[in-house]
């Protein structure tokens, strides 16, 4: 077996244990963390007022986001969420209470019904939120197999916001050790983590991510 072939199947292995995992996450502790990640979005748009948030729409085992995007969308941000698109790459659509979803596209996401942007809103993007099963402490995202972050953050342009900080948003039992997530030469490494604790600082804050 190569070493390719060992790291994916650790992975594999991994994301298991934790989907597992979120599936015996009790409806009192998902609906307690929906309030902690509301709060804590919050603060870290507290000094982004004229900046917008990209952001995904969680899943119903995923951490829940809903109710922030909501407080944000209230507090006048514009709200950006990801489209699967072919060739594992994402591009962005507008998002407000109310509008239109699907579930869909490669990776079966809720995705919202409307025109479709490249990256260049991140030029007014503060707060980018990713959706990940866990993330180590040294910076390591474990997604969901399909790839479209890491190339998306690979590609991120020149042009994004100088005050755009992008972080894998998880339960806080989902920041794991270091070293605990496997990785390979493709995987981008994080900065920041949201937990429905608040912000966790991962590996060298002093990298392109922690902006």
């Amino acid at each position: 077996m190569s070493s390719a072939e060992g790291t994916a199947g650790a992975k594999e292995r991994l994301r298991r244990e934790l989907r597992a995992a979120r599936l015996r996450r009790p409806r009192a502790a998902r609906e307690h963390a929906a309030v902690g990640f509301d709060r804590h979005v919050g603060e870290l748009l507290a000094d982004r007022p004229h900046l917008d948030v990209a952001a995904f729409l969680p899943m119903p085992t995923e951490p829940p986001l809903d109710a922030a995007l909501v407080t944000a969308h209230r507090l006048g941000h514009r709200i950006w969420v990801p489209v699967c698109e072919p060739g594992r790459r994402l591009s962005w659509a507008r998002w407000s209470p109310g509008t239109a979803e699907r579930t869909g596209g490669a990776a079966a996401v809720r995705e919202p019904v409307g025109a479709r942007h490249g990256n260049e809103v991140m030029r007014s993007v503060g707060v980018l939120l990713m959706p990940a099963l866990a993330v180590s402490r040294d910076g390591a995202r474990l997604g969901f197999g399909g790839g479209y972050y890491d190339r998306f953050l690979a590609a991120l342009p020149p042009t994004a916001h100088p005050e755009l900080r992008p972080a894998v948003c998880v339960f806080a039992d989902e920041v794991l050790p270091a070293g605990a997530v496997p990785v390979d030469e493709l995987d981008a490494p994080v900065r920041l983590a949201l937990t429905e604790n608040g912000l966790v600082t991962l590996g060298d804050a002093t990298g392109p991510s922690a902006r």
